[in-house]
This record gives C-alpha cells, sequence and structure tokens, in this order.
C-alpha cells in the first residue's frame, strides 16, 4: 500500500459517498493511493494535511488549506472556490478534491511530473472559480472595556487596536489605544492608554488564539464637584500589558474578538483633598473585551 502524501479533514459533517468522491477527485490529481481520510490508519504517514472548509450555510464557498502538519496551520497554502446554484454536489465535492491535489503539487513538485490517473467517470466542465489566495495581513478592531478602576471598583470604557500578520510568521505587532471610565466617593476618574507591542497566534479549529504583550503608557485624570466646587488634577505612568485573545472566525473579512488582559504599572496613584488620601489606583489592573474586528 503507497503511503499517503495528504490527509484530507473535512471540518464538517459528510456522508462516506461524498467522502469517497473527494478522495478520488484528488487522488486523480495526485496519484492512486496519494490521498486519504483524516480518520484513515495510514493518516499519520501523510506528509501534509488538509483542511476543507464550508464558508457559508448555502456551501457556495468552501476553504482549502494545504500545510504539513508539523506548520502553524496559519501558514498553510489555501485557496478560496465559489460554486453557483446550478453546481451539482458531485462537481462541488469533485472540485474540492482536485484543489487539494493541486496544492499539494504545488508543496511536492515530484508530483507534478506524475500522469494523472483517470477517474471512474469523467467529471463535466468545472465550473467552480478558484480564487487567488486570501491575503489579509491587517487587522482593525475596536471593543468594549471593562476592568479595574479605583482600588475597590471597576472602570468601563473602549479600545481600538490594529495589528498587521507578518507574511510566513504566526507574529504580528500591534498598537493599541484605550479610554476607560469609573466614579466613586464623587470622583470621576478617566484613563487614556496608548501601547505597542508584539503578539503570537496559532489557529485552534475555527478559531484564532493569540498571546500579546505591549508597553504601555497612561494617563488618569480625576475631577470631582463638591458644594458647586470644581477640582481636578491628573497623574501619568507606564507600564507593560499581557493579553490572551481569541477570534472567530479565523479568516474573513469581519471576526468576532473576546479578551481578557493584566496590567502592570510602574506606581499607584493617591488622590487627596484637603491634604487626605481619598482614594487609590491600583499597580496591577485586570479587564476584559468584547468586540469586533475588520481584516484587510
Amino acid at each position: 500500500m503507497p503511503v499517503p502524501v495528504v490527509a484530507i479533514q473535512l471540518e464538517f459533517p459528510a456522508q462516506p459517498p461524498e467522502v469517497q468522491q473527494v478522495l478520488a477527485a484528488c487522488n486523480a490529481g495526485a496519484g492512486r493511493g496519494a490521498c486519504v481520510a483524516a480518520a484513515d490508519p495510514s493518516a499519520d504517514a501523510a506528509r501534509y494535511l488538509a483542511y476543507v472548509s464550508w464558508l457559508d450555510e448555502a456551501r457556495q464557498h468552501a476553504l482549502v488549506e494545504v500545510g504539513p502538519p508539523e506548520a502553524v496551520r496559519g501558514s498553510f497554502e489555501f485557496r478560496r472556490l465559489r460554486f453557483s446554484q446550478s453546481d451539482q454536489a458531485q462537481e462541488r465535492w469533485e472540485a474540492i478534491g482536485l484543489t487539494v491535489a493541486t496544492l499539494v503539487s504545488a508543496e511536492t513538485p515530484a508530483l507534478s511530473d506524475a500522469p494523472p490517473l483517470p477517474m471512474d467517470s469523467a467529471p463535466p466542465e468545472p465550473t467552480p472559480v478558484a480564487e487567488a489566495p486570501e491575503t489579509r495581513p491587517w487587522r482593525a478592531g475596536v471593543a468594549g472595556r471593562v476592568g479595574s478602576g479605583f482600588r475597590s471598583g471597576l472602570s468601563g470604557g473602549l479600545g481600538v487596536s490594529l495589528a498587521y500578520e507578518l507574511p510566513g510568521l504566526p507574529l504580528f505587532p500591534t498598537v493599541f489605544g484605550g479610554w476607560r471610565t469609573a466614579t466613586e466617593k464623587g470622583i470621576t476618574g478617566n484613563w487614556w492608554e496608548v501601547g505597542v507591542g508584539l503578539g503570537a497566534e496559532a489557529a485552534l479549529g475555527p478559531l484564532r488564539v493569540s498571546l500579546s504583550g505591549l508597553v504601555v503608557g497612561e494617563l488618569l485624570g480625576v475631577s470631582s464637584t463638591q458644594e458647586g466646587a470644581t477640582d481636578s488634577g491628573s497623574s501619568s505612568t507606564s507600564g507593560v500589558l499581557g493579553a490572551l485573545g481569541l477570534a472567530w472566525p479565523y479568516r474573513g473579512p469581519v471576526g468576532v474578538t473576546v479578551g481578557v488582559h493584566v496590567l502592570q504599572l510602574a506606581r499607584a496613584t493617591e488622590i487627596s483633598s484637603e491634604g487626605d488620601v481619598v482614594l487609590e489606583t491600583t499597580r496591577t489592573n485586570f479587564g476584559a473585551s468584547l468586540g469586533l474586528e475588520g481584516r484587510f
């Protein structure tokens, strides 16, 4: 039995005849025995993995990703397929299988020299269109934030971010800006933060998991109004921020983001009134966020 070249994982429920149509088309393009299902016992010996996903409920857009098992899934070669409503199911499965074979052949030039094997039944002229690889290295996000406020309260606000995925690496430089506010004991605080740093990411099924670290500068402005008199002041400090984030879906023009973070500041800030300390901020701040990101 030949050693398989690629193991195909269909990331959606599929009937055995549908799986066989994908494998037959893939073997026709890559060589007999080159393609097996990921559940096959021989799949562990395959040099490449292929993930196949539908991008919509109507099954008119499919994503095919191929790469070596030891690589990060985000670095896989991939193609998007677009089908019309008139395309039959068999045509779609065969187009997916042939796309896997094409990507594997591009990764393994020796396969390109092998003549394709005839399929049991010749497929009709393919109507699906294989689109160019999707490249959306930039990510811009906006999120609602909740986190530490004064020593005994919470703050709420907004944050914006911009990141760029480095080509061929699971790394991304990122910049961040945020605002949050809290009121306690008649004193209102407004925190303004800006940071720059570097993150790493990996695919976890349809999710993107990221871990990033940033150097942050913070400006705190406080104000209070008592008996008709207004008092205000400000203070600045710096710190480091560590963040863990999830994004869904992993690819596409828009995604939902969820994150948690810890901000460690260089010093705490005491807020005084008439010489007495009224409130105090903490050096260690915790927070969470929920938002959207656009990719371009």
